[in-house]
């Protein structure tokens, strides 16, 4: 063959071989072009049939249980029904839901119809039995969500002090909150192959470790904490009153037994937690105390050797007057001694013992015991409470002070204070923990002088004190009254009050200590020893009892009662 030939054979074999690799490279950029350009959605169908995708695995919840492990907030597994309302391609997809979710097909079709979200929910709360029927139902567009919703056991009973969590299961009242990242844990993540219904075919690989929330143990005792709801709720139905707050502590360790307040709300109902019924009164409502302060100013004086409970003191004609402000007793009692001023709650002999001090020494001994500032329980919105300075305070400002007046404090602060006169003098800081670590306890007072006050908190409640109605059987008790006016827009209130108790028992081996406050009550008996001492009397009690207290008021009837 001459090579003219061969060399016009090899250009036709290149061509050919050319064009064949070009029209490969034309079908090939084809092929793409339209799959890019016309068959979009076919492709997107394609790829949403089998999907790997991370799958969420909620963390539970931790429990909050009383000191019994009673349990006071749970999680319970419940399921989330969504739609994503560009995939539901059946049309009778409400008709089929409806029956499941017990609600109407026509306002689940209307709700889908005028949202514009990708994604909604239909409901954020349905049984796993409910959820497992849904999902039989294979409706492409409807996803089952489960995920943990909280209950509260308690119900009312328990409400302030454990909050409540939002939809999304985070705290926002109570312990909830302040404990809400003890409580929490962290989400897991997993790989998982789901089909177009979203629906998981199988699981591919673990993710992220799911971390579960931990427990709370809380020092409540649920027994005591319902005996303590109870009474408050009657006393304050009983007196036609706006609220009460109840405190009962174990003074020994610091350990909150019981705290309530009302109005009180249901935790387990939306509906009913209004900000009026949600508020925690022992913590954050204020008041000016009154006559709780006044074992506080003797004490100081015995503590300086300024008195003894014996030291006379004249307080006729049952009034004084202090920088042109009258301060008057309920009736003259002439000259008595410093026990019978506490046991009378007189105002112009707690006045004049006060004078006795330095100006500043009353004031320094009530901020050592913790009035004015916050516990160190740590529950959300805790006020403060006030404390005035003595830098450019008046004689009538110590006088005040002395009897009550000129100070804000909360339930809880006047609970805990008391808890000196149950340990010789020291104050144990409080606490809402089970074993939870507290502040080290501080000296108050020296143990001899709390030996001299209890007897005078004794005579209180006994024949001639004001708070007889806070006595129970077989026990000797100790405590003081208190019946303060309301200070509102700049001056006090006519017919306003503040009635409270603030109580010890057994006064032989005091222990328990329980502060009552019951604001505005609107019944013809106001006076703390009449509204608040009868809530002491019925808790303490049942206390007694529960704890096994040995009797230390037993006469030989009663002895002979016992033994039958």
């Amino acid at each position: 063959m001459s090579v003219s030939k061969r060399q016009a054979s090899s250009r036709w074999r290149l061509w050919f071989v050319g064009s064949v690799l070009g029209l490969l490279v034309m079908t090939v950029c084809g092929r793409l072009v339209w799959l890019h350009v016309f068959e979009t959605q076919h492709l997107k169908d394609i790829g949403d049939e089998i999907t790997i995708r991370y799958q969420k695995i909620p963390a539970y919840r931790g429990m909050i249980t009383d000191r019994f492990a009673q349990p006071l907030a749970i999680s319970t597994p419940v399921a989330a029904i969504a739609v994503r309302p560009k995939k539901l391609s059946d049309s009778a997809w409400p008709e089929k839901l409806a029956p499941l979710m017990d609600a109407d097909a026509g306002k689940l079709r209307d709700r889908v119809a005028r949202s514009s979200s990708p994604f909604l929910y239909l409901s954020r709360y349905v049984t796993p039995e409910r959820a497992n029927q849904i999902e039989a139902l294979e409706l492409e567009g409807v996803e089952v969500v489960r995920q943990f919703r909280r209950f509260y056991p308690a119900g009312e009973v328990a409400a302030h002090l454990v909050g409540f969590t939002n939809i999304e299961d985070k705290g926002q009242e109570g312990l909830e909150l302040s404990y809400n990242d003890w409580l929490s844990g962290h989400d897991g993540l997993r790989h998982v192959l789901r089909n177009r219904r979203a629906n998981v075919v199988r699981y591919v690989s673990a993710g992220q470790e799911v971390e579960q929330g931990r427990d709370l143990r809380l020092s409540i005792d649920l027994r005591l904490q319902y005996l303590t709801y109870r009474a408050l709720k009657e006393a304050v139905a009983r007196a036609r009153a706006a609220g009460g707050s109840a405190v009962l502590v174990d003074a020994w360790t610091g350990e909150v037994l019981a705290l309530a307040a009302q109005p009180a709300f249901n935790p387990n109902d939306m509906a009913t937690r209004t900000p009026e019924r949600v508020r925690n009164r022992p913590v954050t409502d204020l008041m000016e105390p009154g006559s709780p302060i006044k074992p506080f100013t003797v004490a100081t004086a015995l503590d300086l050797g300024l008195v003894e409970p014996d030291t006379l003191i004249e307080t006729s004609p049952g009034r004084m007057r202090v920088q042109g402000h009258v301060i008057s007793d309920v009736s003259n009692y002439g000259e008595i001694d410093v026990n019978t001023v506490i046991a009378k709650s007189s105002n112009v002999g707690t006045t004049k013992i006060a004078m006795m001090m330095e100006p500043s020494a009353l004031r320094d001994r009530l901020a050592l015991l913790g009035l004015g500032q916050p516990t160190a329980t740590g529950f959300p919105g805790e006020e403060e409470g006030f404390l005035p300075s003595y830098a450019t305070w008046r004689d009538l400002d110590r006088a005040a002070l002395s009897y009550g007046y000129n100070l804000n404090i909360t339930t809880i602060q006047l609970a805990q204070a008391y808890s000196v006169f149950a340990n010789g003098g020291v104050l144990q800081p409080l606490t809402l923990l089970a074993e939870g670590v507290t502040p080290r306890p501080v000296r108050i007072f020296k143990e001899d002088t709390v030996q001299k006050v209890l007897p005078m908190l004794q005579a209180v409640t006994e024949e001639g004190g004001t708070a007889r109605r806070a006595q129970i059987p077989m026990y000797h008790v100790g405590g003081k009254t208190g019946t303060t006016m309301k200070y509102a827009d700049g001056s006090y209130a006519s017919r306003q009050y503040i009635s409270s108790f603030v109580g010890l028992a057994p006064i032989a081996n005091p222990r328990f200590v329980m502060a009552i406050s019951v604001d505005d009550p609107r019944s013809q008996q106001y006076y703390g020893g009449q509204v608040a001492a009868p809530v002491f009397a019925d808790v303490m009690d049942d206390v007694m009892r529960i704890y096994d207290i040995p009797p230390d008021k037993l006469d030989q009837s009663m002895l002979a009662g016992r033994a039958n």
